[in-house]
């Protein structure tokens, strides 16, 4: 396996112990046991715990070893927690946390684009959900292309904002929008309500109507964290 792989797969296995709880808050892990469970130089080693401190999962204390934090200290909104969790038993409340924070965020995302887009992206964003309801009225939402089409939707939204605070929030609804598709969770006939509510935002945004927007996307939300919760 290239270092590269070790690496990947190092950090992948323990992020997700971490998350599963088989490892638990406090734990500790040392190098030298790490080196021999995954077969990896100590460089490798090293480099892998460096992503996982990254990331708040664990901390290196000398003389102790690596202790495994918890999870208030977890970065939560990083797009590997987030997918570790999706693929744990907090998979639910993952769900549903996450949809929470788009309901707080991308309502308001969707107010601001109406108000600041360009001409290109209300345009961009009119295409996008024709393309979602051709996809949908064929009974493929739960396609490969309907994903790829929703999440360009999606951020397109965050982009148009013109907010960099939004924006930043653009790894979190992505990895939300591929963890349900990839867990068999978007139907492949969609809400016919939440479609028409995506219609009726990009038309808002198209015609600067930031309160139309924001309803819209407010309403597209609700109705989506309704069939996920």
């Amino acid at each position: 396996m290239a270092k590269a792989s070790m690496y990947e797969h190092m950090v992948d296995v323990l992020g997700s112990r971490i998350v599963s709880g088989e490892l638990a808050p406090l734990e500790v892990m040392s190098l030298a046991g790490l080196e021999q469970e995954f077969g990896v130089s100590r460089t490798v080693a090293r480099e892998a715990m460096r992503a996982l401190q990254s990331l708040g999962m664990i901390t290196a204390r000398r003389r102790v070893g690596l202790i495994v934090s918890p999870a208030a200290d977890w970065n939560v909104l990083d797009p590997q927690v987030i997918r570790w969790n999706l693929l744990g038993e907090g998979r639910d409340a993952q769900l549903l946390a996450l949809m929470d924070l788009r309901i707080a965020i991308e309502p308001t995302a969707t107010r601001l684009a109406a108000q600041h887009a360009t001409a290109a992206q209300r345009a961009l964003l009119l295409d996008l959900v024709n393309q979602l309801s051709a996809i949908g009225d064929a009974g493929r939402g739960d396609s490969d292309e309907y994903l790829r089409v929703d999440v360009e939707f999606h951020v397109t939204l965050l982009r148009a904002s013109g907010n960099p605070m939004l924006l930043a929030l653009e790894p979190a609804v992505t990895e939300v929008l591929i963890g349900r598709s990839h867990l068999g969770l978007t139907p492949a006939h969609p809400n016919p309500l939440a479609l028409a509510c995506h219609v009726s935002a990009a038309r808002a945004v198209s015609e600067g109507s930031a309160q139309a927007a924001e309803e819209a996307s407010r309403t597209m939300l609700s109705l989506v964290r309704d069939e996920v919760g």
